[in-house]
């Protein structure tokens, strides 16, 4: 019978000792040297007749090492099963023992959930900040929404770039002697701010004629591909273009968002504008009840729990980037830099989903399948043509299983937030937004 010990090495990892008997080792090898001699192909002897010696002299190494393999993966799995472990990681297979005739010994260590028990978690005391939405708010969104809205009419009268205009480009950008980006047609506001950016640059350039320019890009650059790094430029303005902004009047109104009269329409921005303040609000209350409850409990986590979260984070920021988003050849570089810039956020991460999971289990949440069914409907119904495919996704166990957990960490930050000591703070003003159409 198969030997399973099982031996904590810290809060998060486990280590099986585990020991296969010297006779179920010398069976499965000779099970497999019978299967082997049915199928070799040995010259000088006919199918299924070569000597056992001759097997062993030509495939013994590969013999054990199948052999080992299969029994360590059995044996591994059972030993789960034995010891009730759930392993979060791959696990690390040291092999102390592997000789035909002997017992194979070897031991495996994997990381595992932590026992988490959130304490202290209700009642926690934050500010719910809410910015005050004033008049210039109000006509900075419907400037904004009238900009958008701004036609393009061709320069004819002038071949040289000046501020204000609106230039067709074709450019190059190179760092390091790589290029880092390319575009043709792309459009650019000539001047403006900041100072040292593309539009600026080309303050005077003419029709078809390339200008080179650089820019120093610092250090805390959104685009981590070009943060602290000197880019030169290779751009030809090929045309020019004035934006013709709309006149703000009823009709502009009524024609781009069915208000009746721009009194309306600063009316419906000013709603629109007070709920996002809302939403922002109330969003900024559950993170920090979040962080809250992080910052009173100190545990460890497993590692791969958190490759995992900060491998998922970093995908969000690359799709994000959009067109923007490194070139092939550079990806695996950014990656790596993300993934080590962002292990610490991904560690929060993880602990805030360990301890909401805790609230959620002694506050006796659930979520039935009822609900749950509910939820991937209108996760279907928002996914355009992927409706299916999300449907399918979700009838796989791992699938639902993850996503009741998450809907179950939002039902803990509910009650964490029905029952905290909110404060309201008014914030000065300084949003901005969209008008509606409504």
């Amino acid at each position: 019978m198969t030997k399973v010990a099982m031996e904590a090495v810290d809060a998060v990892r486990r280590r099986l000792a585990v020991e296969i008997p010297a006779g179920a080792v010398t069976a499965e090898i000779e099970r497999a040297y019978e299967q082997l001699r049915r199928r070799a192909r040995v010259p000088g002897f006919r199918p299924g007749r070569a000597p056992r010696p001759v097997l062993e002299r030509m495939f013994g190494d590969q013999v054990r090492a199948d052999v080992f393999g299969k029994l360590v993966q059995e044996s591994y799995a059972d030993a789960l099963r034995d010891q009730n472990l759930e392993p979060v990681s791959v696990p690390e297979i040291v092999t102390e023992r592997a000789e035909p005739g002997e017992p194979l010994r070897y031991s495996a260590t994997v990381e595992v959930r932590p026992d988490v028990a959130a304490r202290d978690y209700l009642g926690l005391a934050v500010e719910r900040r809410r910015r005050v939405v004033a008049d210039a708010d109000v006509e900075a969104a419907i400037e904004s929404f009238r900009q958008r809205h701004a036609s393009l009419t061709p320069i004819t009268e002038r071949d040289t770039a000046q501020p204000g205009d609106v230039a067709t480009i074709d450019y190059e950008a190179r760092a390091d002697a790589a290029v880092v980006g390319k575009g043709e047609q792309r459009l650019v506001e000539i001047g403006g701010e900041p100072a040292d950016s593309p539009g600026a640059k080309l303050i005077g350039a003419r029709l078809g004629v390339a200008t080179r320019f650089d820019i120093v890009y610092p250090e805390d650059h959104a685009n981590r591909e070009l943060a602290g790094k000197a880019v030169s430029f290779d751009a030809t303005v090929r045309a020019l273009s004035r934006r013709d902004v709309p006149a703000l009047d009823d009709a502009f109104a009524s024609e781009h968002t069915g208000a009746q009269s721009v009194e309306e329409l600063r009316q419906r921005v000013r709603a629109d504008l007070e709920a996002t303040v809302a939403r922002e609000a109330e969003s900024a209350v559950r993170g920090a009840l979040v962080a809250k409850l992080v910052g009173a409990h100190e545990f460890d986590v497993p590692q791969a729990m958190v490759e995992r979260r900060a491998e998922a984070m970093v995908e969000d920021v690359l799709e994000s980037l959009g067109p923007r988003r490194p070139a092939a050849s550079r990806e695996p570089e950014v990656r790596r830099q993300l993934q080590h810039d962002l292990q610490a956020q991904a560690r929060d991460h993880v602990k805030a989903a360990l301890l909401l999971e805790s609230v959620a289990a002694q506050e006796h949440l659930t979520v039935d399948e009822a609900e749950l069914d509910a939820h991937v409907d209108r996760l279907a119904a928002s996914a355009g043509k992927a409706r299916e495919r999300v449907r399918g996704l979700y009838q796989d166990a791992g699938a639902r299983a993850g996503l009741r957990n998450r809907l179950l960490q939002e039902r803990a930050i509910d009650l964490l937030v029905q029952r905290a000591a909110v404060t309201d703070v008014d914030a000065p003003s300084g949003v901005a937004g969209v008008p509606g159409n409504g």
